[in-house]
């Protein structure tokens, strides 16, 4: 068995803890610019990984 798109597997771990940083970011702030900030970091990074999922199922 092969390891295969392992840069995408690590960039895909590091994003996801961004991620739930920003949910973090999100919840001490509790309004304003930081609040919304923190959302769309999430909603990014949930995007960005989904992304990451489909180059990994395409190229194999």
């Amino acid at each position: 068995m092969t390891v295969n798109n392992v840069g995408n597997w690590v960039l895909g771990g590091a994003t996801a803890l961004m991620g739930i940083a920003g949910l973090f970011v999100s919840s001490h702030v509790g309004h304003g610019v930081g609040y919304y900030g923190g959302l769309a970091m999430f909603v990014f990074c949930v995007l960005f990984i989904m992304h990451l999922m489909k180059t990994s199922f395409d190229h194999a």
